[in-house]
């Protein structure tokens, strides 16, 4: 069956309604279920998927550390990357506009089923016109990059999916693991800057950029020191004083150098065109998800509405 792209974020934004979540953080979680949709053709999947599990989502949960060092900490409690997801992106994209760059490390349940909508925390980092990078690695689902950059009317975002955790991600965690991250850049300068290594860039911002986007496109051959999945945010400011005017654009050409390797590049004029199909056509779901789907959003309605009464509703010729 077919549903307007319209209903997507309505249906599920009742769905977390229904749930027991607030307002504001159904219709954040509704507009990542949007975007997985748009753009993976996975978001009412992924939405079904997670109805067992909603009731029990708490963003209360989650905890903060490591506030006033470079790279923040949040512990989930348990909770899925979608919980966690607004609170990660928010502490980076603050200590980017401070200091020209942030980063937030949340830990996540293991095969979390949310993790589809991760890209979405990219793409709204991108839209408040911050270069984002997102690197996660889940114990059960994989593990992968998400790279992007600000632009109009849409932002470009290009992701890599990988069996291992990417060399990036291992090199943070090991610095967080070994307590460098209270100190500001020393990490990223310890794990990323090698002397005897070539770079087409003068600025050490620069280069420092160009090394962890080339590092986090790489498997780690060197496994996790710990058995727990998460993701990092990191929110660069292309317009802060610590960097030339050429941030975006590094971003830019590493994806058109890198194209080859990316699992998925997420084109604007590409993603206009999908969209556009679907106001068109509509979205196709199969029944029986819609209707589990429906069912459990209808929660959200009191008294029953008419169609759920006795000799109406699906079965209704």
């Amino acid at each position: 069956m077919l549903l307007s792209i319209r209903e997507v974020p309505q249906l599920a934004g009742q769905c977390f309604s229904a749930a027991g979540l607030p307002d504001g953080t159904a219709r954040a979680n509704a507009d990542a279920i949007r975007w997985t949709e748009a753009y993976r053709g996975s978001g009412l999947t992924t939405l079904h998927r997670l109805l067992d599990d909603l009731s029990e989502w708490d963003r209360a949960a989650l905890s903060l550390s490591d506030h006033a060092s470079m790279i923040t900490i949040v512990d989930s409690g348990g909770q899925p990357s979608l919980v966690s997801s607004e609170a990660a992106l928010d502490l980076s994209c603050s200590q980017a506009h401070r200091h020209g760059i942030g980063i937030t490390y949340a830990s996540i349940s293991s095969g979390d089923e949310s993790l589809p909508t991760i890209g979405h925390t990219a793409y709204r980092a991108a839209e408040r016109g911050y270069v984002p990078i997102v690197l996660y690695a889940d114990t059960e689902r994989g593990a992968g990059t998400i790279v992007g950059t600000p632009g109009d009317p849409k932002p470009l975002l290009a992701e890599r999916e990988l069996d291992e955790p990417s060399v990036g991600y291992v090199k943070i965690l090991d610095a967080i693991e070994r307590g460098l991250h209270q100190y500001r850049n020393y990490p990223l300068m310890q794990a990323f800057f090698d002397r005897e290594e070539e770079n087409r860039y003068s600025n050490a911002e620069t280069r420092l950029l160009d090394r962890l986007l080339r590092r986090s496109m790489e498997p780690s051959a060197r496994p996790l020191q710990t058995a727990e999945s998460g993701f990092l945010t990191v929110c660069i400011d292309p317009l802060h004083p610590r960097y030339p005017n050429e941030v975006q654009g590094i971003v830019d050409q590493f994806v058109e150098d890198e194209a080859a390797d990316f699992t998925t590049v997420f084109r604007p004029s590409d993603v206009q065109e999908r969209v556009g199909k679907m106001v068109n056509e509509g979205v196709e779901i199969k029944r029986e998800i819609w209707e589990e789907i429906f069912e459990y959003s209808s929660g959200v309605l009191a008294p029953p509405f008419e169609g759920s009464r006795e000799d109406a509703g699906f079965d209704l010729e």
